[in-house]
């Protein structure tokens, strides 16, 4: 009958406090309960006071018995009021039950006198007092739902799979659904065992045969036949017919080695160890439901579901096929890298769906390999035509750098060319984002630092999986995005290609050095070819691109889809408590900073993402979000010490918990890969922040504000986006960038760090202007003539200043590689030099001025920056690869081989480079 009970609550939604309130529901109590609420901005106590022992609980009903008797007695009082009280307190002096009553009274009163003066006492330490529980409120803001498909590609997919309203929150998908499995001691206890048995049973069908017969690859054999003959100078039919069957039988030999067993009893088993194991490294895995009914509606339709992940750890395509299995979604085949097919593994992958096929298609004997491409490309399409489920990684392979690398489209050539010709109606992509608190395969520092990829092995792989089991990696959260029609897209994209292609044959030409690297200042028809011309890469010859065909408009439209796919997927990628600790560590606080300082950037950063509508993995205080990331990264990543420092720069200074990054290599290059998720997001802001940086060179400007006109701006972001553009997809293939950089300008605009020149007019200017416009002839060009471009206003105070500094130090590290890469270049006047000792040459020369201090960033030292920058070189027409057996050589074009040539290459890129004092 008597309850004491005291709970502190670490969670609410007027706070955001970490702990859920879920569990936590305060007791009603009928005769009225004080609760106490501390006035601190994170801390609630609750008490719910009674009194406590047996002795206090006979208090209690004796004082409710005597309310009762006197409410009993008042009511059959005589009429005679002043004589009955008086003769009926002399009758209760001399009873015993009078003075009992009388001492319950006087205990009574003392109590409500000790209430009263806590209530006073609390009330001057400012304290609140409430008579009533507190109404508990879970949330105050709603999670972004994430991953709708384009609306201006494909608006009838965004209908037909519209989000549903009723899921407002995501699951831990390890948590199985007890709620079915009330009834029976087994199902109760074993929950998982029996969650696996009830999954829906899915036929899985072996296509070994079909492919085998059919046409396309004894068409594929016949011409590797007819090659061999005209290599052999023979004219004979019967070694025709021997050379055929030499390939059918290597044909047979590669389908063996590729082709994926998927068997339902081994996903199922699978799916219950699973459960077992992962919440042993795994905190939670994380999904959204609603993502996960959208997949449901899109699986009635009865086409294939492409599901194209980016991809960061080994167990992406494990993690995707159990979510899958256990959502009753039919499992996918996975296409994987003949590099994990090793023993016993590979036999597992096998099983669970996963396709192996070789990382590079290379020529055999200095040609394409006809036999390996017909395999592959008559296996994927008969997997279609059976109603497979297909998955593929549109990157190629994991991303070593953070970021999304940039898209491959050989395999989604096959899918588009199965739906070009007729093999199936239609196809639906699932983009599908995958981030980790931690990664899980360890990092990528001895690659990204040049040294060798170590190849998978039996004994490595059990060595990692005893590591991984007995490590925390916190959460691992996926967002399945929207599935949207091939059809719809590929419709959408032949419209828009026609369009583009006719607007660059009519006002672009060429793709020339000059016309590509140097746009004209002041020009606004060149300021509109430059910024509507789209970032397009030549196909890599040793994937599987353009295996039936080379038709460039085809190729287009592929590499269009597969750069949409891979935005899409970057955009709904859920951001985790590491990513935002570690980037602005190195972003905002390099030299270290206080957790106030920390929790107030963190803070901002939340509010930014949802006003973007991004998601993040995590909720509750920033103060726990932080210690929580400071813990998975380690001490190895991250410092945190006690420090005496001035909180404000003016107060005492005070001991106080000081956070700081480790800057030193290799530490910082795996930091900066946690910090790299975020990049994406803030690209296109940096691009305009770093521009605004080289334009205005505020260091060595005196006055406090500079005009720049917009179209300077715009070029310069352009610039900017073009010499980054194997880094990151700055926009959609159906937007345009200059409307992105313009929607960024608003942004910019509405943090002060630019203001609009608005030119004012008197009366008489005005009246001016209005009879000029009257009496000149109705000329376009005229009018452009006295049309007053637009400037804006660069605000160089301290807050503007630092915003600036933030943007350009996002990109800081990316430039100082490519400018350092373009300045080793010098190297290769008159000489040539193999892939390996170029990259190897530009990594010492980045390594000499991180020493001598002319590179501020020790990120920057990285093998997959430098490889994108002689990418980028490749792509301007500057450099020329020859490729031979695997290894590749790099020399200058011929009118590019001088020091005066190599040097503006380094001065475009040179520019962007802001000397910080």
């Amino acid at each position: 009958m008597t309850l004491l009970t005291v709970r502190r609550a670490s969670h609410c939604s007027r706070h955001g406090c970490r702990f859920s309130f879920c569990n936590l529901v305060p007791a009603r109590d009928r005769a009225g309960a004080v609760v106490i609420e501390e006035a601190c901005n994170d801390t609630f106590f609750f008490l719910h006071c009674r009194t406590n022992g047996l002795q206090e609980m006979v208090d209690v009903v004796a004082t409710r018995l005597q309310q009762l008797n006197i409410q009993w007695e008042q009511k059959w009082k005589p009429h005679n009021k002043l004589a009955n009280v008086e003769a009926f307190r002399d009758q209760q002096k001399h009873s015993f039950a009078s003075l009992r009553r009388y001492g319950y009274q006087e205990r009574n009163r003392q109590r409500l006198a000790i209430r009263d003066n806590i209530r006073i006492t609390l009330n001057r330490k400012q304290f609140l007092i409430k008579e009533v529980p507190w109404d508990i409120k879970l949330s105050c803001k709603g999670r972004p739902f994430m991953g709708l498909c384009c609306s201006t590609c494909t608006p009838t997919s965004q209908q037909n799979y519209s989000k549903p309203a009723k899921f407002n929150n995501v699951r831990d998908v390890l948590l199985a659904n007890t709620a079915e499995y009330r009834n029976g001691f087994l199902s109760r206890n074993l929950c998982h065992l029996t969650t696996v048995w009830n999954l829906k049973k899915y036929e899985y069908p072996y296509i070994y045969t079909s492919v085998l017969r059919d046409e396309r690859l004894q068409q594929a054999c016949g011409m590797a036949a007819d090659q061999d003959m005209r290599e052999m100078s023979q004219k004979s039919e019967d070694i025709y017919q021997k050379l055929v069957k030499k390939h059918e039988k290597r044909a047979a030999q590669i389908l063996c080695n590729m082709c994926s067993t998927l068997s339902d009893f081994l996903l199922r088993l699978t799916s219950w160890v699973l459960y077992k194991l992962l919440p042993c490294f795994l905190t939670r895995i994380v999904a959204h439901p609603g993502q996960i009914q959208m997949l449901h509606l899109a699986s009635r339709r009865g086409v294939p579901l492409i599901f194209l992940p980016l991809h960061r750890s080994h167990l992406d395509y494990i993690l995707i096929s159990f979510i899958l299995l256990n959502n009753n979604i039919r499992s996918p085949l996975v296409a994987a890298g003949d590099n994990l097919n090793i023993p016993v593994f590979g036999w597992l992958l096998r099983g669970l769906g996963a396709f192996f096929i070789k990382r590079r298609i290379d020529p055999a004997v200095g040609r394409r390999d006809i036999i390996y491409r017909a395999v592959l490309h008559t296996y994927m399409i008969e997997c279609l035509r059976a109603g497979h489920n297909m998955e593929f990684f549109i990157e190629g392979g994991r991303t070593r750098t953070g970021k999304p690398c940039f898209p491959k489209g050989g395999l989604l050539s096959v899918i588009v060319d199965a739906y070009m010709d007729g093999t199936i109606e239609d196809a639906l992509l699932v983009p599908v984002s995958v981030n980790y608190e931690k990664l899980v395969d360890g990092n990528f520092v001895r690659e990204l630092l040049g040294q060798p990829k170590q190849m998978e092995t039996f004994t490595r792989a059990i060595r990692g999986i005893w590591k991984v089991l007995s490590s925390n990696y916190g959460t691992m959260r996926i967002d399945f995005n929207q599935p949207f029609s091939l059809r719809e897209l590929v419709q959408s994209f032949q419209s828009l290609n026609k369009q583009k292609s006719k607007f660059f044959s009519d006002n672009i030409g060429d793709n020339t050095y000059n016309q590509y690297l140097s746009p004209s200042d002041g020009n606004a028809n060149n300021l509109t070819m430059e910024c509507n011309k789209n970032f397009h890469s030549a196909p890599s010859s040793t994937s599987l691109y353009g295996t039936d065909f080379v038709d460039e408009e085809h190729r287009l439209l592929v590499e269009s889809i597969a750069r949409h796919i891979l935005f899409d997927a970057s955009c709904s990628t859920a951001v985790m408590s590491t990513n935002a600790v570690a980037f602005l560590l190195l972003g905002k606080f390099r030299t270290g900073a206080t957790v106030c300082q920390l929790v107030q950037e963190l803070d901002r950063l939340r509010d930014d993402l949802h006003l973007a509508e991004r998601d993040t993995g995590f909720s509750g205080h920033s103060v726990d979000v932080i210690n929580h990331a400071l813990e998975l990264l380690g001490p190895g990543l991250v410092r945190k010490d006690r420090r005496v420092v001035s909180l404000d720069g003016q107060s005492e200074p005070e001991p106080t918990v000081f956070i700081e990054p480790v800057t030193m290599l290799p530490n910082v290059i795996e930091l900066y890969y946690y910090s790299s998720a975020l990049l994406p997001f803030f690209a296109v802001e940096a691009a305009l922040g770093s521009s605004l940086c080289s334009l205005i060179q505020w260091e060595c400007q005196s006055p406090q504000t500079k005009q720049i006109s917009e179209e300077a701006i715009i070029l310069r972001a352009y610039e900017l986006c073009n010499i980054l553009q194997f880094e990151f997809i700055f926009c959609k293939p159906c937007q345009m960038l200059e409307n992105v950089i313009i929607d960024k300008l608003d942004n910019f605009k509405y943090k002060d760090i630019l203001s609009q020149d608005i030119v004012c007019y008197t009366e008489e200017q005005e009246r001016s202007r209005r009879l000029a416009r009257y009496i000149l002839p109705d000329d376009s060009s005229d009018e452009e003539s006295y049309t007053k471009p637009t400037h804006y206003v660069v605000n160089l105070d301290a807050k503007s200043i630092e915003h600036l500094r933030y943007f350009e130090g996002l990109l800081r590290p990316l430039i100082d590689t490519y400018a350092i890469s373009a300045e080793v270049l010098s190297r290769l006047v008159g000489r040539q030099l193999l892939e390996k000792e170029l990259v190897q040459e530009i990594l010492a020369e980045i390594k000499t001025q991180i020493d001598l201090g002319h590179c501020f960033h020790e990120e920057s030292l990285s093998v997959e920056l430098v490889k994108n920058s002689l990418k980028l070189f490749e792509h301007w027409g500057l450099l020329e690869c020859h490729t031979q057996e695997k290894i590749k050589l790099y020399y200058l074009k011929e009118e590019f081989d001088s020091e005066h040539q190599v040097q503006k290459i380094f001065d475009k890129i040179q520019k962007f480079r802001i000397i910080k004092r």
